[in-house]
Formats: structure tokens, sequence, C-alpha cells
């Protein structure tokens, strides 16, 4: 009973790890304790993601317990030398998920006795014996991967199944928690670019649309589509270059590395707009999701008229006055401006006085010169 009590507790932790990231070492730990294991990490199978059971490249922490970090260390350390042979092995196991797995369903003793992970990273280690959780949340399998120190604790069993699968249903609705708070956290993001003009489309690790805001949603239509969930140009040169941008941030992604070029598409005959790829852990921190990255959009040939919101905050205008500074800025003359606006000319021209002495400016053109200076860069 006092074992279970510990599993649940433990549990909490980890929904409340959910929230704080900082928190999963001790919340691992408290799990791997009340499971009766040295230390235990979460990783997932899909190679896409920097969570990924492969670290050799690992550039960010990782969901690992506290006893568990400095083994990590080792194994990032020495692991291009002396591979596990776990992240290989187990997915090729004929076991649906969620099941339970021991080491000797992945190696023999033979191989425990010469391979290089065992003699140089397990071993040196103290995590000579090893079990794996494996339980999938939608597109991924996620494995709990548990440690035990020779010395201290006993080779694990498959007469334990029971015990250790019993937190596969909460480790799975957990890492869906995580997921689902990425894309709530998501939405008033994009928001923000809708409010300066930038058009962005959410692309997934394999470079798919998940979701677009409002101006990416009005490109549609209009020299760009969305084509079996992809992206496309309808100019066939412009679509190769949007292609291979976007096949390029979907491999350098897996090496947490991007290294892509912007690519322009044309439309008409002409340059229309500018296509960028933005990783989403430089914009909103991307955990338990992985792999996604925005596509950014600039008009090359719109005029950008910033938000009269913003406006009329900066420089202290009347919501009237800020329209037609807004108006203005896109370099409409002021009779366009008052027909746009449905003021009359003098009107117009009496705010546009107010609008100079506001800002600092002596005529129209200077003040045009002001407010392009409020143009938000291409790369949020």
């Amino acid at each position: 009973m006092a074992a279970n009590r510990g599993i649940a507790s433990a549990i909490e932790d980890c929904y409340d790890a959910v929230f704080e990231f900082g928190r999963w070492p001790r919340a691992l730990q408290n799990l791997a304790d009340s499971l009766g294991v040295t230390s235990c990490a979460i990783r997932t199978h899909d190679n896409t993601h920097p969570f990924r059971s492969d670290q050799r490249k690992r550039t960010r922490p990782t969901p690992d317990s506290l006893e568990h970090a400095e083994f990590t260390e080792l194994w990032v350390e020495n692991a291009r030398d002396a591979p596990d042979p776990h992240p290989e092995r187990e997915p090729r196991l004929p076991k649906p998920a969620p099941y339970f797995t021991v080491e000797d369903e992945i190696s023999t003793p033979e191989e425990r006795r010469l391979l290089p992970y065992y003699q140089e990273i397990a071993r040196p280690g103290h995590r000579e014996l090893w079990a794996a959780v494996v339980f999938p949340v939608k597109r991924r399998k996620w494995v709990l991967s548990m440690y035990r120190d020779a010395k201290k604790g006993c080779p694990f069993d498959m007469s334990e199944a029971d015990q250790f699968l019993r937190v596969a249903p909460d480790l799975a609705r957990i890492i869906s928690l995580a997921e689902k708070i990425w894309h709530v956290s998501l939405d008033p993001a994009l928001a923000v670019l809708d409010q300066f003009n930038c058009a962005a489309t959410l692309l997934d690790c394999r470079g798919r649309v998940t979701r677009s805001n409002g101006h990416a949603d009005a490109l549609f239509g209009s020299g760009l589509m969305i084509r079996h969930s992809c992206i496309h140009a309808a100019d066939r040169e412009s679509d190769s270059r949007l292609q291979r941008m976007i096949g390029a941030a979907v491999s350098s992604a897996r090496d947490e590395a991007f290294q892509t070029e912007p690519a322009v598409v044309t439309r008409n005959g002409s340059f229309w707009l500018l296509a960028e790829v933005v990783p989403m852990t430089s914009f909103v921190r991307d955990l338990f999701n992985g792999g996604d990255f925005l596509l950014c959009f600039t008009d090359l040939v719109s005029e950008w008229a910033p938000p009269a919101s913003l406006l009329r905050h900066a420089f202290q205008l009347t919501a009237a006055e800020a329209r037609l500074a807004s108006s203005l800025a896109t370099g409409d003359g002021i009779a366009a401006a008052s027909e746009r606006l449905a003021v009359g000319r003098e009107t117009a021209r009496t705010q546009l006085r107010a609008i100079l002495v506001k800002t600092g400016t002596h005529r129209q053109a200077e003040l045009a010169a002001l407010l392009s200076r409020l143009r938000v860069p291409s790369r949020p």
C-alpha cells in the first residue's frame, strides 16, 4: 500500500512538471524511488524530437531523474564509440504498446560482456541493469527507461511487468497534456504575429501544415495553396525553392541546427513573398511537442500599415488620428485616405495637422518615413 501511495505521489509531481520543466528531475527521481529503481529517463523513438532515444547530438536538457543526470553526461560523452543498443533493438520487439521489456530481450550475456556500451558506459556509470515501459502518445512511441545499479539492486524480470505498467496510462496522459499546453500557448503567439501583419504557418517535423494565423490564411488561394497538408506555390520555380527550403528545415531540425536560406515566391511574374523558416524554440519554448517550426511570409508588394492601436499609444493620437496615420503610412495621399476612411477632406487635413504636431514631423513624407521605422522585422 505504501508503494502505491509513493507511485501516486510521484505521478502527481510529474503532472506538476508539465507546467514547469525544471521540476522534471525531482519528479522523475521520486518516480524512480517509488518503483524501486536507481534512476529513470523519458525518451521517444521519433528521431526528429529533441528527446529522442539517440542522444548523441543532444543540445538541450532532457527529462531525466536527478540520479540519472551524471550517467546521461557519461553516455553522451562516450556514445559515438559505444552506441547504446536499446534505441535500435527495442523498437523491433513484436509487442503492441504499451508493454514492458527487460535487458534479456535486447542483448545476450555474451554481448553484455563484449559490447563497448556495457564496458565503457553502463558499468562505469553503475547502470548495468535496464528495463523499459513503452507507451504510445498520438503519433509517437515514448519510453520510460529505468536503470538499476548491479551492486545495489537485482536484475529486472518480466514478472515485474504489472508493477511497472501501472504508470503507463498516467505517463501517456502527462505527455499528452504537455503537448496540449504547447498548442494552447501557441494560439496567442500566432495572434501577436497577426497584429504585426506577419503571416505565419506552423509546420510539423515532417513539413506539414498544422495551423496558420489569419494573415497566412489570406495568402492561400492566390499564389500559395495547401495540397495534401503541405504548402505549395503555384509558380513552379517558386515551389521548387519553397520545397527545398522546407526540406532543408526538416533535415536540419533533426540536428537541432537550422541552416536554411529564405526563398522568394513569385506571382504574375514578379516577386511577391519572402518565405523564411523560424525554429519554434526561438519563439515559443517547444518541449514535448518537438520538431515544429514556423514558416513566415513577408509581403514584398503591399505597403505595411502599422496598427492604429500601436500608433495611438505610441504618439498619444486619438482613435480617428491613429486610423488616418495608419492609412497614410501605406503611401496613400490625403484624398485617398479620407475617401477610404469615409471622412471629409477638411476633417482629414485637420487631423493630419494634429498628427504632425504629436509626432514632431512637418510634412506628410516625413511622417511616412517615421512610421516606416515601426516596421516589424521579418523574423519574429
